[in-house]
């Protein structure tokens, strides 16, 4: 009789991660495509720390938006390369580059109060 209720738990434990599991990949699926992060591809330019650090942008985005954060979402994505350079966000002074603190002009094109 205890062999059998240590069976019937392990058959219960198995059903219910596999049941998890489902869900799990589900919800992946419903989030839409994934693409990994990788230290030598993605886009053009810059170091493989650049690129990484660029691609962890968009994932932490991506994690905001799934969350039901818009406006951090948002404020994620008006902070990578792309859409500073889009947007025109940094300015140049003489030949140097300045970063503003803000990714101001992206913001408010996107309805972010920068308030």
């Amino acid at each position: 009789m205890n062999m059998m209720k240590k069976i019937v738990g392990v058959v219960c434990l198995l059903l219910s991660s596999l049941a998890l599991g489902q869900d799990k990949s589900e919800a992946a699926a419903t989030s839409g495509p994934v693409t990994v992060c990788h230290a030598t591809g993605g886009t053009s330019g810059g170091t493989p720390s650049d690129v990484v650090s660029e691609c962890e942008k968009r994932d932490i985005a991506r994690l905001f938006l799934i969350a039901g954060n818009t406006k951090a979402a948002l404020q994620m994505l008006c902070n990578t390369k792309e859409a500073r350079a889009t947007f025109h966000d940094d300015y140049q002074d003489g030949h140097n580059w300045i970063k503003a603190d803000v990714p101001v002009k992206c913001l408010r094109a996107v309805g972010v109060d920068t308030k």
